[in-house]
């Protein structure tokens, strides 16, 4: 399980701080930005499969928009 404040090394070799997690209907979105400049912005989604955890960037612009609303509007 990923926490706010762990930095994670994704596919792409870049590392990034996670800033915000939530969980909305069983599903977690993370809201991610990489350590080094230039700076990245990921919003991802979080899942655990034969106990690894694996995160999928978010690219559909409607899902995009629901999980930066839920990121920014919910308290954790």
């Amino acid at each position: 399980m990923i926490k706010e404040g762990q930095t994670v090394r994704l596919d792409n070799g870049k590392d990034y701080i996670v800033l915000k997690t939530i969980a909305v209907h069983n599903l977690k979105y993370l809201y991610l930005i990489t350590v080094k400049k230039p700076l990245e912005i990921l919003i991802a989604t979080e899942k655990t499969v034969n106990g690894k955890v694996e995160l999928n960037e978010i690219k559909d612009n409607n899902e995009l928009d629901y999980a930066l609303t839920c990121l920014t509007s919910y308290d954790n």
